[in-house]
């Protein structure tokens, strides 16, 4: 298994000390279906597949902190987008709603046909999107996924926004210097 790295961590998470962590999920990323949603852009540059795998390691760490069920939120946490399609370019059929209301569903739809998975689990997939999908959360797992989705899609976009940035910089800085020299060769 190659490394693996949620957001803003320098940890490997298949890494020894980190192991209980990736026992939790190690079936899951063996699956080709989990795989799949690396086919898929979410947030900025990040795939679904990172965005769950950040969502996921997040949500297991702040559950630890709490000694609250560690598994469901892992496990939850890293199937939460299992949507697999590109919702960039999907359009609604008339009177469909809109992504953001509908994926969860849709997600927990896959998850159930592929996956044996707990009350606790359908929970926290099907209401992450709180306050979107109007449904309160029944368990304090779901509430952290709630924040904790919200945080790394945040995360997520400020750091493709912030790499674009960088890009568009540097080749300004380029233009600016070819110009520059056209100028100052000339004479």
């Amino acid at each position: 298994m190659n490394e693996l790295r949620a957001i803003g961590s320098r940890i490997d998470l298949t890494s020894c000390d980190k192991l209980d962590y990736y026992n939790l999920v190690s079936d899951l990323l063996d699956n080709e279906l989990v795989m799949k949603m690396k086919e898929f852009t979410h947030h900025g540059s990040t795939t679904c597949f990172q965005h769950c795998l950040n969502v996921s390691y997040y949500n297991y760490r702040i559950c630890r902190l709490f000694s609250w069920n560690t598994r469901a939120a892992a496990r939850a946490g890293l199937l939460h987008d299992l949507f697999l399609y590109d919702w960039h370019t999907y359009k609604p059929a008339k009177g469909e709603r809109l992504h953001g209301f509908t994926h969860a569903k849709c997600a927990l739809n896959n998850v159930m046909e592929n996956f044996e998975i707990t009350e606790l689990e359908k929970d926290i997939i099907v209401k992450h999107m709180f306050p979107l999908n109007i449904a309160l959360p029944r368990y304090r797992e779901t509430v952290v996924i709630i924040l904790v989705d919200k945080y790394c899609g945040l995360i997520e976009v400020a750091a493709n926004a912030a790499a674009v940035m960088t890009y568009a910089a540097a080749s300004m800085i380029r233009t600016i210097r070819s110009k520059w020299l056209e100028v100052f060769s000339a004479e």
